[in-house]
C-alpha cells in the first residue's frame, strides 16, 4: 500500500473501535507478552486505554511519555536524524522500549516495544483555527525478531485535535493486535477497516532486523 494524504479538512470524520480495544487487551491479558510503550505526545490516550483494566501491569512493564525534544534526545540516547515525528524515530523508539521491555520482563522473548510519534493538528496563537494542517502519525513495533512501522497522513484542522487523536490511539491498536498476531493470536476484529472505511490509507513496514 501506498501512503496517501486524505483531504477531509472540511470534516474530519472517525468512530473509534472501542470493540477492538476490548477484544485486542482482552486477549493480551491472558498471554504472556510484556510491553514497554513510549509516546511522544499525540495519541498519549493509547495509555489510558490500556493502564485502565485490572492486571494491567502483567503485559505494560512501562509507559514513557517524552513529550519535549529534549526529554526524547534522553530516551533514544541521540537526536533524532529524521525529525522528531518520523518513521524512522518511531523505529528508534520502539528498539529502545523493546530494549527496556527486555530488562524488564518475566518473559524476554515475548517483549516488545512499541511506539508513536504524531503531528497533530495545532491552535497557535493569532492563528486561523480553520487552517489545514498537514499531520502525520507513525506508530511502530519491535521484538526480538521483527521490527514494523505503520504510517499515515492526512490534513487537520485545530479544532479537529480530538477525532485526530483518536486516529493516533488507532494507529497505535494496530501495533498492539499485531503484537499478538506474531505470538500467533488471531483477532476478529481489524483495527485497520475503521480508519480505511473513514478514507485513511496506511503504509506499513516489516523488518526481520532487531
Amino acid at each position: 500500500m501506498q501512503q496517501q494524504s486524505t483531504d477531509m479538512t472540511d470534516r474530519l470524520e472517525f468512530q473509534p473501535t472501542v470493540d477492538a480495544w476490548a477484544c485486542i487487551l482482552e486477549n493480551l491479558c491472558i498471554s504472556k507478552i510484556q510491553i514497554a510503550m513510549v509516546i511522544t505526545g499525540g495519541g498519549t490516550g493509547a495509555i489510558s486505554h490500556c493502564l485502565r483494566r485490572s492486571g494491567a501491569s502483567l503485559n505494560f512493564v512501562e509507559a514513557v511519555v517524552p513529550y519535549s525534544r529534549l526529554a526524547t534526545q534522553e530516551y533514544l540516547g541521540m537526536e533524532p536524524i529524521e525529525g522528531y515525528a518520523s518513521h524512522q524515530t518511531a523505529k528508534a523508539l520502539a528498539k529502545a522500549a523493546h530494549r527496556r521491555a527486555v530488562s524488564l520482563s518475566d518473559t524476554p522473548h515475548q517483549a516488545f516495544g512499541i511506539a508513536l510519534t504524531a503531528t497533530l493538528p495545532t491552535e497557535a496563537a493569532n492563528s486561523d483555527t480553520k487552517l489545514a494542517q498537514n499531520c502525520c502519525i507513525h506508530a511502530a513495533s519491535q521484538s526480538t525478531d521483527i521490527g514494523r512501522g505503520w504510517s499515515l497522513c492526512f490534513k487537520g484542522q485545530a479544532s479537529q485535535r480530538d477525532v485526530s487523536e483518536s486516529i493516533a490511539e488507532q494507529l497505535f491498536l494496530i501495533a498492539l493486535q499485531d503484537a499478538l498476531h506474531q505470538i500467533g493470536v488471531t483477532i476478529e476484529l481489524d483495527p485497520v477497516l475503521p480508519l480505511n472505511a473513514a478514507g485513511f490509507t496506511i503504509k506499513m513496514t516489516s523488518s526481520s532486523d532487531s
